[in-house]
Formats: structure tokens, sequence, C-alpha cells
């Protein structure tokens, strides 16, 4: 899944258009704060659009249908959660993960959301964005160890991070990140692969920049991530063609891919001058939409 658009349950506007921005997936946010009256409404909206959105009988492209939800230290998580499992979404995008005990807890009301909505035990996926404060930065290694089997890739935002920090910016000259942004930023990303999960780069901002955005999707392509958040569906069309693989790239998967199916069983194969094993099959086959 190479495009993740984000859109807020709020914008009415935007919920009507998103559909057809060949986003690989929709992701409906219900993350923001609000009042009671107004969340009352996003989570209504959100609903009515997953739901509204679940078969795509006459949709261009298909895409998935995700919900943005928490942190879950806030107040509104869980009826957000509820709000969100009555459209019987693909995937969850947890905010503010700052542990594994964040995503422990927050998969046990998953499968108890999915028992009440009833909806296939396990069949929801878990993103959830990383290093959002200081403490959680600074605790990132963890989740290159074993976590919940429901978690499919790894994001990171940006924005609550320099937030959190008391930063004027996030991006300094050439469009590099600052520092502290750089620093989780390379650690999702060694996390995500080290797990042999999706890596999702931050979204960049300035929809108006569409230089600056394919500067920085180009980056994060180059850089290993295996797709990239929109902020704008304007952005969506350089995120796909960027992180679409190359001709090598399809013809060095499918061979290597036909090394290990002519050797069942085995760990580690001689490959082009080096060795390669299940992790590299496996993103083989992601690469190749077999995963």
């Amino acid at each position: 899944m190479r495009s993740w658009i984000q859109v807020p349950a709020d914008k009415e506007k935007a919920l009507g258009q998103v559909a057809g921005s060949g986003a690989d997936v929709v992701v409906v946010d219900l993350a923001r704060a609000g009042n009671a009256d107004a969340k009352q409404h996003s989570r209504l909206a959100a609903r009515d659009w997953l739901v509204s959105h679940r078969e795509q009988l006459v949709a261009a492209r298909r895409f998935e249908r995700w919900a943005r939800v928490g942190p879950v230290s806030s107040p509104q998580w869980r009826d957000d959660l509820d709000a969100a499992l009555e459209g019987a979404p693909d995937g969850i995008v947890l905010a503010g993960c700052s542990g594994s005990e964040d995503i422990q807890q927050f998969a046990a009301m998953l499968y108890e959301g999915e028992a009440k909505a009833g909806l296939r035990s396990n069949s929801i996926r878990i993103v959830p964005e990383l290093g959002g404060t200081p403490l959680a930065a600074l605790n990132l290694a963890a989740f290159a160890n074993e976590l919940h089997a429901r978690i499919v890739g790894y994001g990171w935002d940006a924005a609550a991070l320099a937030r959190s920090i008391g930063a004027r910016r996030m991006r300094g000259p050439g469009g590099l990140w600052i520092d502290p942004l750089a620093h989780v930023r390379a650690q999702v990303l060694l996390a995500a692969h080290a797990r042999g999960l999706q890596a999702i780069e931050a979204g960049f901002r300035d929809h108006r920049d569409a230089e600056g955005a394919e500067r920085a999707i180009k980056a994060a392509r180059a850089d290993g991530f295996t797709g990239m958040v929109a902020m704008h569906p304007s952005q969506v069309d350089a995120i796909n063609r960027n992180f679409a693989p190359s001709a090598d790239e399809t013809a060095e998967a499918r061979e290597l891919i036909g090394l290990f199916s002519l050797n069942p069983g085995a760990e580690v194969m001689p490959f082009r001058g080096r060795y390669v094993g299940q992790a590299e099959l496996a993103r083989a086959k992601a690469l190749l939409g077999e995963a």
C-alpha cells in the first residue's frame, strides 16, 4: 500500500471527494480533539462514510478504508473506536502510540469491539504512529521486537513531535527534517524493516508546494519507506508514481521468489552475490502484491 491519504472526519466536502483521490488507503481521521457535539458529529460522519464505501462496485480504483483514533491516553478514543467499528474498517491507525502497553490495551478493546460489531475476530489491522513525544521517541527501539500480530506497519507523526518539543519548524534547508524528527524517522524505518512491516513516511504538509512534495516523496522512497501519507489529493499521484516498483525491482523480486520456490524450506540462499533470507523473500512478495 503506497499512498495513505488522511481526511478529517469533520470535513464534509473533503470526505465527499476523497474516494476518487486514487489513494491505496483512505484514513478517516477521528483523532482530532473537539467538544462533545463536534466529536459526535465526526463519529457519525466517519461511520456513515465507512459504511457507504464498504462495497466499491463502481469505484475506478479500489482502496482500503481505515480510521485513525487515539491516543489511548485521550478521554474519547473508545467512543471513536466504537463508531469506526460500526463501519467495519479494514484497519486502524493508532495515533500517539507511546509503547507496547498502548498496543496491548488497544488490541484488547479492538477484539471486544469486533465481537460487539459482529465482525470477524482479528480481521482489523493496526498501524501505530510512533515517537510523537520525547519519551516515546527515546523508547522506539522496543518496536523492533515481537509485538501484536495485528500490526502491519509503522508510521510516525512529525507534527505531533514538533509540537511536543516546541519546535518552530519541521524542516530545514533543502527540505530536510530537523534533527529530532530525522532521528525518529530513522528509528521508525529501522523498526519496521526489523519486523518485516510496512514503513510509512509522514506527510508533506504544504500541499501548495508541489515541487517540495515531490522531493520529499522521492527521498522517502529512496530511503526505504514503503509508502507515504498524502495530506491532500493533489499529492496522491506523485506518491503512487514514485513508490511504484521499477522494472528492475520487479524482475529481481520474481527471480528471488522463484529461487525460494525451487528450494522449499530453505532459510538462506545465495542470490546475486549476496545471501538472502526470509525477510528479503517477504519484501519481494510484498512488492509484487503476493504478501
